[in-house]
């Protein structure tokens, strides 16, 4: 007879069973619950790891119609369909977070570039780092941690929402400050030669903010526009034909030219920080103003 049923028997008196469950399954426990969390609920893996927000089974138009941009990269339009129950990381991995993967041995240092470490968003990072990242979190959790795809970039981003930003569209832009780490007021007096288009308010921040500093969108998520842009797994190509409309990364054949990044950052100004703007990068690019956060299947 297997440990599972001699030791883990049913009948066994409720205090018995709990714990005969905890010697059966350890650690495991906590996947196992974490499973079946409610949609806003937030767990944490380790005390050195992102709180992780589980996100709503749903589906969402990817890409912007003519109306919103005229960018052919986020054309057609096409519904995409989460199926797999989610969780994202509530902020961006910031440097304390990078630094205790940097004191196992498994992250290269990274220069903040002055802007601060601690809850800072880490940046200065590549898109193989940031996935040794992930990778260093898994081994740590036993936990399938990863970048995001694209697709759920971008539908963690809307958060139920089909306007330019989460928080509304053109008539809207002046209620960025309260959301978003954009190009706007104040980074405009720090950096003059920055021309192009900001938003017309003011939230005291020139440059990178330490993360939580703004209100979260709807599903509870906090700087997914602004503030740094952020890395995915996809490797880059030139609109949505052909992509996956599951939600999964995009596959390629041969090297990968650039990466897609996601977001906007608090150099951007509105248009270039809109939920389905689109950038690209090569993978071993680093600055100061692109980081990352993790994901995982539950």
């Amino acid at each position: 007879m297997s440990m599972f049923t001699s030791t883990c028997n049913p009948l066994f008196q409720s205090a018995l069973w709990r714990l005969a469950s905890l010697l059966c399954f350890g650690l495991g426990m906590v996947s196992l619950h974490a499973a079946d969390r409610e949609p806003g609920s937030v767990f944490t893996d380790c005390d050195v790891c992102p709180d992780m927000v589980v996100l709503p089974v749903g589906e969402f138009v990817q890409g912007s119609d003519k109306t919103e941009s005229g960018h052919l990269d986020e054309k057609p339009q096409r519904t995409v369909k989460m199926a797999r129950p989610l969780a994202v990381a509530k902020y961006e991995t910031t440097f304390e977070q990078w630094d205790a993967c940097v004191a196992d041995g498994k992250c290269p240092k990274a220069d903040d570039a002055g802007f601060g470490r601690g809850k800072f968003p880490a940046v200065n990072i590549s898109w193989a780092e940031a996935r040794a990242y992930a990778e260093w979190l898994s081994v740590k959790t036993g936990q399938p941690y990863r970048l995001l795809s694209e697709s759920e970039f971008e539908y963690a981003a809307r958060a139920a929402t089909t306007t330019y930003w989460f928080w509304g569209s053109n008539d809207a832009k002046s209620k960025a400050c309260q959301f978003a780490n954009l190009h706007d007021e104040t980074g405009k007096k720090a950096h003059p030669n920055y021309v192009w288009s900001h938003v017309l308010c003011d939230d005291g921040a020139a440059e990178n903010a330490q993360v939580g500093k703004y209100a979260p969108n709807p599903f509870g998520l906090h700087d997914m526009l602004g503030n740094v842009r952020e890395w995915v797994e996809d490797c880059h190509q030139l609109g949505y034909a052909g992509a996956p409309v599951d939600g999964s990364a995009r596959k390629h054949d041969g090297a990968c030219e650039k990466r897609v990044v996601r977001g906007g950052a608090w150099l951007d100004g509105p248009s270039t920080a809109r939920s389905a703007y689109r950038y690209s990068e090569v993978e071993g690019m680093r600055n100061y103003q692109t980081g990352f956060r993790v994901a995982r299947h539950l």
